[in-house]
């Protein structure tokens, strides 16, 4: 846990998403959550018991848990991702 927390706030200092600025939420299956930041950071909340899509191109910056086989988020996990 303390390894994830200093990696996620390593990519706060270094992504420029993670700054100031508007949040914009984004479609996600029911049990998740996700929300975008300009330029290019997207971080998918997965609370259900089923694994849900990462976003599409999307390359993983961060999770709390290994993703799926597919690139999915599994249930119970965030992961954060920058996009084109």
């Amino acid at each position: 846990m303390l390894e994830l927390y200093r990696r996620a706030l390593r990519i706060r200092h270094e992504h420029p998403a993670l700054g100031d600025g508007a949040m914009r939420w984004m479609e996600a299956p029911q049990g998740a959550l996700a929300f975008a930041r300009d330029p290019g950071f997207v971080c998918v909340v997965n609370m259900s018991s089923d694994p849900t899509p990462g976003p599409r191109g999307a390359a993983l910056l961060l999770s709390s848990d290994a993703l799926a086989g597919d690139g999915g988020v599994p249930a119970d996990t965030t992961a954060w991702f920058s996009t084109p």
